[in-house]
């Protein structure tokens, strides 16, 4: 059932106006539409809402691994914090078994 409704869906077409629209924004997406798509009005809104869509996702994984980042780097400091810096001499043999 619902393939059907977006198979409708996608064959149904609108018209629309959109009102108190800037002069300075109406030429832009018009010359949006006749570089990127022919002209055609319908088709630029949607590479735009798209372009919208995967760049929320895209900011949104980004964010995820810059937390991570400072997660990590955090763990690492409390790590380095319980065991002391490494030397060459820490964990060897002591003074006396070198002898």
């Amino acid at each position: 059932m619902t393939e059907m409704k977006d198979k409708v869906e996608n064959l149904t077409t609108i018209n629309f106006s959109i009102t108190k629209c800037p002069l300075k924004i109406f030429k832009e997406f018009s010359e949006y539409c006749k570089k990127e798509t022919n002209d055609n009005y319908a088709f630029g809104l949607k590479l735009l809402l798209d372009g919208m869509k995967g760049n929320a996702k895209e900011v949104m994984l980004f964010e995820m691994v810059h937390e991570l980042k400072e997660e990590v780097e955090q763990l690492k400091q409390k790590n380095e914090k319980k065991t002391g810096p490494k030397t060459m001499g820490s964990g060897g043999l002591k003074d006396e078994q070198v002898k």
